[in-house]
């Protein structure tokens, strides 16, 4: 099925297109004209009229803006869910809701005073949000904000990225280098690009008078930096920030294919004076499906990584898991969940699978059969239940753009081990300086506003840019 829609307004397009692609999924969805099944929208000053149009009939509704954007922005939304609703006979769990960080409109609620009663309909009624939805919504919102209002104005967190991997997953969008010869032998000028960009980092955290309270390790695949690398940046970062202030170093170790003793051996070293939260990621414990998503290890390799991890003395260990894989069915994700609970992680984060555009899955989706979206929407409710169940509470959630029923990802953790960094980008209260390839630096300013800082994602423009050298 092909779907067009056009408008005579930027004003809220990117919420149109959104709002359509959650009803169709699947469907081909395009600015224009001679769809199947074509939207329009016409603006005139505050009046705004909306069409459907099929091969048998022609629906459209008018209604009228305020002053309020953000208001006008719900307005607009919710006649637009209504056609489609009733076009569709189908409603979406989160309504109306176009945003990656849902608990942000909930923080000015709790922090007028509203109790839980008023807060559910608040969201229901403006954003068309389910019962369920609204609760875990509210449940993340509090738990976030037991942590965040801990924290002064001052501190800010630190990114190091290092988007090399050995393979490239299925469902991955991200400008990710897979290992090659060529990659291997710019990992040093790389390393080296790096503690460049740090030093330039030190000193604008130095005249905005910052705290570097959260560190994260992400890629990729930090740990293909090699043990000696590693420690390179590491001993970087010591003699420039305050120890004092670090409450928690994420390390990205991700696959068990670039763990080894050297390496856990060091950050155990550090581990002991300061929080490190190792990252070991199963995303399934189906070895048939890691096969097929591209991953060169087994889930027995992840046990074995689990057990290296806990011998060093780890306690803060995370795990990723994803609902949606190609090829799997209820039973082969429950079996994950049941697995993962097996090795008890401090935590536990819960992703539903995102068709990414520049994914090599979006080209190859008619080749697997996939869940669909009631049996995924039950098992995020069964996930809810069963990690809660077994003492882990939902501490911070985002949502992405084409995930399989415009759906969540949800963060749960043991009471104490809540991931500092995960809830400071999305709360975006706090600067953010992100160095390495394709790394985003966050600044934010008085009412709200936020600037960003990209970097190039290709690794040679980087090392280029950073070190002044032709590579």
């Amino acid at each position: 099925m092909r779907i067009t829609y056009f408008s005579n307004s930027q004003k809220f397009l990117y919420d149109f297109q959104h709002i359509i692609r959650a009803f169709y999924p699947s469907a081909e969805v395009k600015f224009g004209h001679g769809g199947d099944i074509h939207f329009e929208a016409y603006f005139e000053e505050m009046k705004v009229v909306l069409k459907i149009q099929t091969q048998h009939k022609t629906v459209q509704k008018e209604f009228v803006l305020v002053s309020d954007e953000h208001e006008s922005k719900r307005i607009f939304g919710r006649n637009l869910y209504d056609l489609l609703k009733d076009e569709t006979k189908r409603e979406l769990p989160w309504g109306i809701l176009t945003g990656i960080r849902p608990t942000k409109i909930v923080y000015p609620l709790l922090e007028q005073g509203l109790n839980d009663e008023q807060i559910y309909n608040f969201l229901q009624k403006e954003y068309y949000i389910s019962d369920k939805k609204s609760k875990l919504l509210l449940k993340v919102a509090k738990n976030e904000m037991d942590i965040l209002n801990k924290l002064e104005s001052s501190s800010a967190c630190l990114y190091i990225g290092i988007p090399i991997c050995p393979t490239k997953c299925l469902y991955c969008s991200f400008s990710c280098h897979e290992i090659t010869r060529q990659v291997k032998s710019l990992i040093g000028m790389y390393t080296d690009s790096l503690i460049c960009e740090l030093e330039k980092a030190y000193q604008k955290i130095e005249e905005n008078k910052n705290r570097i309270v959260a560190i994260y390790f992400g890629g990729g695949s930090p740990a293909v930096l090699g043990i000696e690398n590693i420690k390179k940046i590491f001993t970087n970062l010591f003699e420039n920030l305050e120890r004092k202030h670090i409450q928690e170093i994420t390390f990205e170790a991700g696959r068990p294919d670039t763990i080894d003793e050297k390496l856990l051996q060091y950050l155990s070293e550090i581990n002991q004076d300061l929080n490190v939260r190792l990252c070991i990621n199963p995303q399934t414990s189906n070895d048939n499906t890691l096969k097929i998503i591209g991953r060169n290890h087994s889930f027995e390799d992840i046990k074995r990584a689990f057990a290296q991890a806990y011998k060093y003395g780890f306690k803060n260990i995370n795990s990723d898991v994803i609902l949606g894989l190609p090829g799997e069915d209820e039973n082969d994700y429950k079996r994950t969940i049941d697995d993962v609970l097996k090795l008890s992680p401090a935590s536990i984060t819960v992703h539903t699978l995102s068709i990414k555009r520049a994914s090599l899955l979006r080209f190859k989706w008619n080749e697997y059969k996939f869940m669909d979206e009631e049996t995924v929407n039950n098992l995020l409710d069964w996930t809810q239940y069963i990690l809660e169940e077994h003492g882990y509470i939902p501490y911070y959630m985002y949502r992405q753009k084409n995930m399989i029923g415009n759906f969540e990802n949800v963060g749960y953790c043991k009471r104490g081990f809540e991931g500092l960094y995960n809830m400071m980008i999305m709360q975006e209260k706090h600067n953010i300086y992100a160095c390495g390839a394709k790394a985003v630096s966050k600044f934010v300013y008085e009412g709200d506003r936020i600037e960003r800082v990209f970097n190039p994602a290709d690794i040679k423009l980087y090392i280029s840019r950073m070190l002044s050298v032709d590579v």
